[in-house]
């Protein structure tokens, strides 16, 4: 069931609201790379202990993301009584969000200047890895529940929204590399001096805000999207929104979302665990430093970049979200398997470009996806409002990043891993590949299993959903 699509924006627009994965994955990526070994490894906090302020965290995001995104729609703002929604959001967000970035790496020096100081206050280094961490969390929460809201509201149709994600896909790629590359320049071969790290997280405050300035032209919300959204109000009318629990509850009942996040989790999970594990596998296993990250990841990548125009090809031939999503998903599962036995720096490399063609799939078909969820609930219940869905998948993201963190602590503390030393045994390092490939493998297959089995939106229901909003001016 394909038919021709007008697109509403040009290309330049779509490929700076795709410009937002350059812009986010430049400052999430330095953030994935090192701050759990920066506070484990070169602050001194123990494993357990770095990993318990991740656990507290993700109690802060269970309540803090669901409750903005629901926030966001509960509130009348006054840049609305003009038509304005996400736009104002997003701009009040950034600025707190990369202080905050800065903030985490910027633990006091004394500390933690000897080994004794920082065992005497572990404590305090514990209370200002948390604070910061959900101070971070807020801000990034209010940015991108506006933003990845604002993707389904202005770009309306399947073919507009696949070729944005396609330009998102391969911006985000770039992202991902400038991270790899830039920030461990200024950390060093030497990944156990904090005073590199401190240097990394301002030039990634300092190019957070050059790379943002591409995004705005993007998000902007033009005449067009501001008639739509006062067709929506008179449509619509005065629809009001349920109280916080009852709204969180009724979100988790829509078993497509569930099952769509349950996708996102995995694959989530997985590509963040290689970049939170890369400076674990240049140290230890490779012996590399952090210049290790920049071949690692940058091979990833590779594989990424090639893999973006083929998946988009492909996406708009087989016209199937949900297909896309379990190829994307198997292909990844394939690529962590390698992992668990290589100890050479060109077999990794090999392994790591064939990863990156798998999680080039899941990057690009994940908005997508999502738009055909919020496009089924929408025809169900009459409802538009995106920003509690994707305040829920917000906190999904944390809960990812706390599994990872305690997955980490674990192992670590099952294998005798010693914080801070220059070399680790054998069992110690088996535990870097427990948490780079074991358990993220896991992971990928037990979600796999799930979406594949229960997932039914199929391309005939997406294209009569379409039809079906169309009916109803939405």
């Amino acid at each position: 069931m394909k038919e021709k699509e007008d697109y509403n924006y040009s290309n330049k627009i779509m490929a700076s609201f795709g410009a937002r994965e350059l812009f986010h994955q430049w400052v999430f990526a330095a953030f994935g790379f090192s701050v759990f070994f920066f506070y484990e490894n070169v602050i001194g906090l123990p494993s357990l202990t770095a990993a318990l302020a991740f656990v507290l965290y993700s109690i802060w995001n269970a309540v803090n993301d669901p409750f903005l995104g629901w926030l966001i729609e509960k509130i009348n703002m006054p840049w609305e009584n003009k038509n304005y929604k996400r736009f104002p959001w997003i701009i009040i967000a950034v600025p707190p969000f990369l202080l905050s970035y800065l903030l985490i790496y910027m633990v006091p020096t004394e500390w933690y200047a000897t080994p004794s100081l920082a065992v005497q206050n572990q404590w305090l280094i514990f209370a200002w890895y948390l604070g910061t961490l959900c101070f971070y969390d807020t801000m990034v929460t209010l940015y991108e529940v506006n933003h990845t809201a604002l993707y389904i509201d202005k770009f309306r149709n399947q073919s507009e929204r696949r070729t944005t994600q396609g330009y998102g896909t391969i911006l985000g790629i770039l992202g991902l590399a400038l991270a790899a590359i830039i920030p461990p320049i200024f950390i060093g071969d030497n990944t156990l001096i904090p005073a590199g790290y401190k240097t990394a997280a301002w030039v990634t405050l300092g190019g957070g805000v050059l790379l943002f300035l591409f995004v705005i032209p993007g998000i902007y919300e033009d005449d067009k999207l501001k008639k739509y959204y006062q067709q929506r109000k008179d449509l619509e009318g005065k629809v009001e929104l349920e109280p916080f629990i009852k709204s969180t509850l009724n979100i988790f009942r829509e078993k497509r979302f569930r099952l769509k996040i349950t996708h996102f989790f995995g694959y989530q999970v997985g590509g963040v665990m290689i970049q939170t594990s890369a400076l674990y596998i240049s140290t230890y296993i490779l012996g590399m430093g952090a210049d290790g990250i920049t071949l690692l990841l940058g091979a990833m990548l590779l594989g990424a970049l090639i893999s973006v125009p083929v998946w988009t090809k492909l996406s708009h031939k087989v016209n199937n979200n949900r297909k896309l999503g379990i190829y994307g998903c198997s292909l990844l599962f394939i690529t962590f398997l390698p992992l668990i036995f290589l100890s050479t720096l060109i077999g990794w490399i090999i392994a790591m470009i064939a990863f990156g063609i798998g999680i080039g799939a899941n990057w690009f078909i994940d908005p997508p996806l999502m738009g055909d969820v919020l496009d089924d609930i929408t025809v169900r219940t009459g409802k538009t409002q995106y920003s509690t869905f994707y305040g829920i998948q917000a906190l999904i993201i944390k809960i990812g990043q706390t599994f990872i963190a305690v997955t980490i602590g674990l192992s670590h503390a099952l294998t005798g891993y010693d914080e801070g030393a220059a070399t680790q045994t054998p069992l110690a390092l088996f535990g870097i590949r427990i948490h780079t490939a074991i358990v993220p493998a896991i992971l990928m297959l037990i979600t796999l299993l799930i979406f594949w089995k229960y997932y039914d939106l199929t391309p005939n229901m997406v294209s009569e959903n379409k039809r079906k909003l169309k009916d109803m001016k939405l």
